[in-house]
């Protein structure tokens, strides 16, 4: 009787694509997430000077850390170690997305409706610019989320008012949707913070 072995080596190959196949077939999707919607406004803007209604304001640059510079959410754990979540990732990187939301804020709650974020094209010599340093943003497992940063008002190439910020939001449930909001939640308290100095300006 001529040997199996060559048999069994044709069919190796197979096995493995098989076995490559199912386990592809378990990947779990990946997820993305934004910083939830925005809050609600509670009365209109305060109408300003007519010549604070035309103004223009560009948020950014934004700067993170550089730990958490990139699309996957990362979470603290035990206080020191870096959870990088590879299947739950920010829909638009972190610091854009702060532009944006922090922009979209002040233009819905001063009377800067003229506010976008950086980069842009649309104003090309704004009345004030908003640079903000993020300095912490921090998620700590399932449990809160702190945000520490550092922003300027500039007219002119030159600070007109500037404030450190500092604020812990606590998450409402053991979720990443969760986890997500929470961030969205304390962008929005950075950027009422921002329109509490334009508005006393």
């Amino acid at each position: 009787m001529p040997p199996m072995r060559p048999v069994l080596y044709a069919a190796v190959p197979a096995v493995i694509l098989a076995l490559v196949l199912t386990a592809c077939g378990t990947t779990p999707p990946v997820r993305h997430y934004t910083l939830g919607p925005l809050a609600p406004l509670g009365a209109a803007p305060e109408a300003g000077p007519a010549g604070i209604a035309g103004a223009s304001l560009v948020v950014g640059p934004v700067s993170v850390p550089a730990a958490i510079d990139r699309l996957h959410i990362v979470r603290l754990l035990d206080g020191a170690r870096a959870d990088v979540a590879d299947g739950h990732r920010w829909a638009a990187p972190l610091k854009t997305e702060i532009a944006r939301r922090v922009a979209g804020e002040l233009a819905r709650r001063t009377p800067y409706a003229r506010a976008v974020a950086w980069p842009q094209a649309s104003i090309a010599d704004p009345d004030l610019s908003l640079p903000i340093d993020v300095q912490r943003f921090d998620a700590e497992g399932f449990e809160r989320v702190t945000l520490e940063a550092v922003w300027s008002l500039r007219k002119a190439g030159r600070d007109v008012a500037s404030h450190r910020f500092a604020a812990t939001e606590a998450l409402t449930e053991p979720t990443w949707e969760a986890l997500a909001a929470a961030h969205g939640r304390l962008v929005d308290a950075l950027a009422r913070d921002v329109a509490t100095a334009l508005k006393t300006r």
